[in-house]
């Protein structure tokens, strides 16, 4: 197998949540989803006062070396490329790639996800954040990695509840992505 299809990824049902932001989601097979589908998104999108107070919920997944962060060809290893965070999701989400810095303890935000950069997903999307520049390659030494995702959704959604089915961390040499 190809080290580009060696990539990390992970279901949404499979992150890290606070006690207080469980008991706000569903996980149901691979999809993590906070708010309640009560009726066809057409009817939200015409009567968006329908609805209940919005609500937050924060999951994180651990980020993992496997062979696709540390990108190589046939020459070696590769000098100009860039991450790319890529979820498949529906609804309100933001997320972020984070670098934990193992002797100072500070973050660093790597990309940055935000939905509303996208048309509205009513149904299942699967779009991406990058870096717009040359990445230097995941230093697992001296760094942990880790994806925080922020789902938004009123309590009960008429229509369109924040939900995530996977998400993916992958290196690439094509900078169009």
């Amino acid at each position: 197998m190809s080290d580009d299809v060696r990539i990390w990824t992970t279901v949404g049902s499979a992150g890290t949540l606070s006690a207080t932001d469980l008991a706000k989601v569903t996980l149901d097979n691979a999809v993590i989803t906070l708010g309640h589908d009560v009726a066809p998104p057409s009817l939200a999108a015409e009567d968006p006062s329908v609805g209940f107070p919005p609500s937050t919920a924060v999951v994180r997944y651990n980020v993992t070396p496997v062979d696709g962060l540390f990108p190589v060809d046939d020459m070696g290893p590769i000098t100009h490329f860039h991450y790319v965070l890529q979820l498949t999701y529906r609804g309100t989400v933001r997320a972020r790639l984070v670098q934990f810095d193992l002797s100072s303890g500070t973050e660093k935000d790597l990309i940055q996800f935000d939905s509303a950069s996208f048309a509205p997903a009513h149904s299942f999307a699967t779009n991406g954040g990058t870096t717009t520049f040359d990445s230097s390659v995941m230093d697992f030494v001296n760094f942990a990695y880790y994806v925080e995702a922020t789902l938004s959704a009123s309590a009960i959604v008429v229509g369109n509840p924040a939900q995530i089915a996977v998400v993916k961390v992958l290196a690439s040499a094509d900078f169009s992505q």
